[in-house]
Order: structure tokens, then sequence, then C-alpha cells
């Protein structure tokens, strides 16, 4: 029953029927009080008609007669009605209901009220109960005039009972008229408050549906008036909202994968410098977990003051900050920062760090520029050389003839030094272009490197060098002949050119686990241990005036290495000063 009470329908019905009661209730009493008063009113003018008529048939001479008291006894038996003959002074002469002791008993009447209004002149009446008889009476008091001046006063007097009859019926046809009403009130009011709340529940139930998240569902508009229009209303709100929400989700979708597939580390923090949230790119980089980050100090997860720094500057200044930095603590590297503080309703409400390792960057720029100035020096040296002997020729030596062949021998060795720079660099721009293509095909190397070393045979006998090779017969590998025998040309010339005379280099192979290792052996004058991780860098010299002496280009080895890195191998050499070097390559099988 409380269930009931509590849902809309049923408090709409109970303020209807209790509406409808409380006027209908009202229009009962209204109605009564006005029909009683008509009836009362009625009778009132009843009485004052019959004592009218009474006050009409005294005369003067009757109020001294003995006879008064029978002639009020006559004239109420006419009117059907109590009279009472009152003098002016109060007296009562007369009484149809007593006989002449009674009236003689009968105390004054001048202060009764209709007594009192009628010697004043004018009809009155008065309603209570008769202390003479002990019934609720009606009173009608009218004057006796003789010779214009008010000489009795003639009463009737009539029992409430009849007036209670009459009410009694006014209530019993008001009753049963309220009754009906009431009944008709009950299921107007079922009826209205069930058109009511059947749009209003439907209402209710699609708002429960949004407020649940669920802003596909339309309530069905299938009412008019104003529910109709708050049902068009939250249906519109509800495809607005969903439009929105689509609308954020995907943006969400989209920021957290940018957020979390950025190749640059990403952390925000708070106003506090605590850490909110930080992608896996940053965790890549300083060694950090998300999970054990998050609500701690950023100087605490990346303990390095000027990281910090920079976020305490750009939430303070409001403004964002960017600073290069280069780390040795918590790991080592350069990084470019960029800090710029987020605002929440003009505050500041935390900062948003974007972090970048460009140390490979920065090692690329120092290489590119030591890789400018290695090819300028390395070309102007043999340009320098050209332009001097040509200057000299001009200048007249080109006459004296032992001269001018020695110039233009030198000439021919500088350009074709040149030449060699150049053929080298576009190799090494070729290699290390995306366009190269690496064709690999079954290259026996026992046999592969007996073809090489034939046609380097004019080289080794200048040098009065020999080459062994030492190479198990069988071996076969997956390789680009013609790359394969740029590594073995530059690694044989280089032990040669190194090797003092009647040298002997030794090229030998050893099986790995999906690779085979080659080696190749000199007893040259050696490379000292410092220069080792660098002799694979272009233009990289040990020994750069022997290298030049030599005419060395100082791009072999850096081509070597670039060969076996696309094949998927590896490079690297040992050496120790006075005894000589090895220097190795890997091949995948």
């Amino acid at each position: 029953m409380d269930g009931l009470f509590k849902t809309f329908r049923s408090r709409l019905f109970l303020s209807y029927l209790t509406l409808s009661a409380a006027v209908l209730a009202a229009v009962f009493f209204l109605v009564y009080r006005s029909l009683e008063g008509t009836e009362l009113s009625a009778l009132k003018f009843k009485l004052s008609e019959e004592a009218s008529l009474v006050s009409a048939q005294l005369r003067s001479g009757d109020l001294a007669s003995p006879r008064i008291n029978e002639l009020a006894h006559s004239l109420g038996a006419k009117v059907r009605s109590r009279l009472t003959i009152i003098g002016a002074d109060g007296r009562v002469l007369a009484d149809s209901e007593l006989d002449a002791a009674g009236v003689k008993a009968m105390e004054n009447h001048r202060h009764r009220p209709e007594v009192a209004g009628a010697l004043g002149g004018e009809a009155s009446y008065d309603l209570r109960r008769s202390a003479t008889l002990g019934k609720v009476m009606l009173y009608a008091a009218y004057p006796v005039s003789f010779g214009g001046r008010t000489g009795a006063v003639a009463r009737l007097a009539v029992t409430a009972s009849q007036l209670d009859a009459t009410r009694l019926l006014l209530k019993k046809a008001l009753g049963a008229a309220l009754l009906l009403a009431l009944l008709l009130s009950f299921f107007l009011s079922l009826s209205v408050s069930a058109g009511f709340s059947r749009p209003f529940n439907k209402i209710v139930y699609g708002s429960k549906k949004f407020a649940a998240g669920d802003f596909s569902y339309r309530i069905q508009k299938d009412f008019h008036g104003e529910m109709g229009k708050l049902a068009e209303t939250l249906n519109s709100m509800a495809a607005a909202v969903e439009e929105n929400l689509r609308r954020v989700e995907t943006q969400s979708q989209q920021l957290s994968a940018a957020f979390a597939n950025m190749a640059e580390g990403v952390l925000m923090t708070g106003p506090d410098t605590r850490i909110t949230a930080l992608n896996p790119a940053l965790e890549k980089l300083f060694s950090v977990k998300e999970a054990d980050s998050l609500s701690r100090p950023l100087l605490e997860v990346i303990p390095n003051a000027g990281v910090s720094g920079i976020c305490a500057r750009a939430l303070s200044g409001r403004r964002p900050v960017s600073s290069e930095l280069e780390l040795s603590t918590p790991v080592r590297g350069i990084f470019s920062v960029n800090a710029s503080p987020l605002f929440s309703g003009g505050a500041v409400s935390g900062c948003l760090m974007v972090v970048h390792d460009v140390t490979e960057v920065r090692r690329l720029e120092a290489k590119r520029r030591d890789f400018v100035a290695n090819v300028s020096h390395e070309l102007k040296t043999p340009l320098t050389a050209i332009r001097g002997y040509v200057e000299t020729l001009l200048e007249g030596a080109i006459d004296d003839k032992p001269d001018a062949m020695e110039f233009l021998g030198v000439i021919h060795d500088q350009s074709r030094r040149l030449d060699n720079i150049v053929s080298d660099l576009l190799k090494l721009s070729s290699l290390e272009s995306c366009a190269v293509e690496v064709r690999k095909e079954d290259v026996a190397l026992r046999e592969f490197l007996d073809s090489l070393v034939q046609g380097l045979s004019s080289v080794f006998k200048a040098r009065h060098a020999a080459v062994l090779n030492n190479i198990p017969p069988g071996l076969v590998v997956k390789a680009d002949p013609e790359k394969l025998g740029q590594v073995f040309i530059n690694l044989l010339e280089n032990s040669v050119k190194f090797s003092p005379k009647d040298a002997a280099v030794e090229v030998s192979a050893q099986t790995l686990p999906g690779s085979v290792k080659v080696l190749v052996k000199d007893n040259g004058i050696g490379i000292p241990q410092e220069h080792l991780p660098r002799v694979f860098e272009r233009f990289y010299r040990a020994d750069k005036a022997r290298s030049r002496e030599m005419g060395g280009t100082g791009l072999g080895l850096s081509i070597v290495k670039h060969v076996v890195e696309l094949h998927g191998g590896t490079v690297g050499a040992e050496s120790a000063v006075g005894l000589g070097s090895v220097f190795w390559f890997t091949i995948p099988k």
C-alpha cells in the first residue's frame, strides 16, 4: 500500500479525489445553508403574515377585556400556531397555550429580542429554546398599532421540529447527491490520473534509460500537449548526447592511440608535479613503469633536477618551457624537453611534458659535420697538389721536360686518388640508400676467394705478398656475389697495404650456428687499441699519413661494414701494434 501511494498515478489520483471531495463538500455546505436559509425565510414570512392578520383583528378595547385570553385561543387555533399577546409594557396579556392563571404567572417579555424589536415598530424574529415549554421555538413578533402608536405585540411561535424535518430532508437529498458526485469524482479522478500518468510513466522510464547511459532509447510519443513536447525535447536531448558521446569516444580513442603510440615520451602531472599519466615511450626512455609512477612526484620517478625544474617553471610561469638536456642520470643521452601548463577554469591544473630522445640525431649531426669536414679535407689535399703542379707547369716548368713529366705523374696520381674517393663515396651512398638491392645466391666461399685473388694478382705481386686461402671446401653462403666481392677486395687490399713486403695474408672461415664467420689475418703494423672501435667509420684512419701515402680513401672499411650489415651480418677487428690485425665478418647461411 505504501508503494501504491508513492507512485505518481496514485498521488495524482488522490490529489484529484481530495480536491473534488473538498469542492463537493463546500458546495454541499453552501447549498445546504442556502436552502436552510430559504426555508427559514419562508417560515418567517408565513409567521409574519399570520401575525399581521392577528394584529389586524385586535382592537384597543380587547387588551383590557377579560375575554382576551379566549380571543388568543381562538386566533391561535385559526393560524395553527402559539399566539402570545404582549402589552406595551412587556406584560403578557394572553397566550393560546395557557389559561388565565398561567398567563399571570409568566414573566415580563419586554426584553425578549423579538418583543423588543416589535415594540420598536418592526417585525422581529428569534430562534431559541422556550423557558415555558422547554422546546426550541421560532418566534415572530409583530407590532399592533392603535392610532399610529404601538400598543401591543402579537407574537406567534412554532416548534423547530418543522424546521428540523426540513433540514433532515435537505441533508438526505444533498447527501445522496454528494455521494453520487463523489462516486463520479472517484471514477473521473481515476481516469484523469491514468491518462496523465501513462505519458508521465513513459517519460520517467525513458529518463531512467538515459540516466543509465542508454541514449539510443527513444520515448514513444503517442500523446500530445506539454507531455508530448517534453518527450520530444528529451528524445532530441538524448540524440544530441548520443552523438556527442560518440564523437567524444572517437576522439578519446584517437587521443589514446596517439598517446600510446607516440615515439616521443609524454607525461602529465598535477599542479603539485605528481604524475597523473605517462605513455609507453616515456616508460622505455627512462626505464620506469606507469603503475609504479602514478601519484608520485616527478623528481622521485625521474631523479633529475633539470627535468623536474622545467616542469616547475612551466607551472609557476603559466607558459610553455622548452630546453635540451644532456643527462647522465637516470639514463645517459641528450633529450629535448617541452613542458606546457594545463588550465582548468583559468587556474593551472597540471603540466604536459613531451620528451624526445635526440641523442642519435645529435650523434648523426656530429657525424655529418665530421663527414663534411673529412670529405672537404680529403678532396682538398689532391686538388691542392694538382693545382700547385699545374700552376708550376703554367709558369714555365712545362718547358723542362724531366720536371714536367714528374709533375704530370703527380697530377695523374692525385687525379686517380680523387677518382677513387668519388667512386667510394658513390658506392657508400648507394649502400646507404633504401633503394639498394641485394641479390642473394649460393656462393661457394673457397672458390669465390680463389677467383678474386687471381683477379688481384698484380696488386699482390707488386707488394710481393701472398694470400693463403684456408677456407674449408664446400662452405656455401647466401650472398650477393658482387657486394661480397667488395668486402673481400677491401679487406685484402688493406691487409697488403699495411703489411711489409713479402707479407702473408691468411683467409679462413668458421661455421657458427646460423652463420659463417670469415677472418682475414695479416702480419702488418697493427692498430692501437684505442682506434679499433672507430676503424669502420668513414674517413677514419689510425695512421693518416701512411694511409694517404698508400693511396687509401678512408672509406674501404666503411663500405665493408655496410655491405655485411645489408646481408644481416656483423663486422669486427682485433689487433696489436707490431703483431698484425685480424678483420672478420659474419654472413648468415
